[in-house]
């Protein structure tokens, strides 16, 4: 059964502040140091490692669907973000507010430690269907 981030996606949303965005705009770039987490309010956000891959392919979030948690709580971005839609409306929150609103709120906390924790399950699946690189002799 998914995970209903419903609840934290909305408080985070009550607190965000609004940007658009045309496509083809990046939000952000893995490596980068992370500033925030992005709602998507309207419109579409593609998230990739940034190069082709079949271990992650990329994924496409749509209204009501965050992007840059995860990195917010650990210091770095570990996928690239691009606005995939002609424009879009999202919310951003800064870290410092993201860890604030957390700090609060036992129940977000954990809905963000559940949601991290699929991720690393989601990565950890990918790895373990992936073959093994041959070496050569």
């Amino acid at each position: 059964m998914p995970l209903d981030l419903s609840e934290l996606v909305s408080e985070l949303n009550c607190i965000a502040s609004d940007i658009s965005m045309d496509k083809g705009a990046v939000l952000f770039h893995s490596g980068d140091p992370a500033s925030g987490v992005f709602i998507v309010r309207k419109g579409e956000v593609r998230l990739s490692l940034g190069i082709p891959s079949d271990l992650y392919p990329p994924r496409v979030l749509g209204p009501g669907e965050m992007a840059g948690l995860p990195a917010t709580l650990t210091g770095h971005y570990s996928l690239t973000a691009v606005v995939a839609a002609p424009e879009a409306e999202l919310g951003f929150v800064p870290s410092d507010r993201v860890s604030e609103l957390l700090e609060c709120s036992p129940r977000l906390c954990f809905l963000a430690m559940r949601f991290i924790s699929e991720e690393i399950a989601r990565v950890r699946t990918a790895l373990k269907e992936t073959p093994p690189l041959s070496h050569p002799s």
